[in-house]
């Protein structure tokens, strides 16, 4: 791949990355993923 690629491919996996973050850190993610490790952690 030449320069311009790299340049494309480094843009793209930003901003997926910032996308996920984005989701990731919101409010109802959060409360569910909580109640996921709980549920896990109480049923042993």
């Amino acid at each position: 791949m030449n320069t311009v690629e790299y340049a494309i491919v480094g843009l793209a996996a930003a901003t997926l990355a910032g996308g996920l973050l984005a989701i990731v850190s919101s409010d109802s993610v959060k409360s569910a993923l909580a109640g996921v490790i709980l549920r896990a952690l109480s049923s042993s």
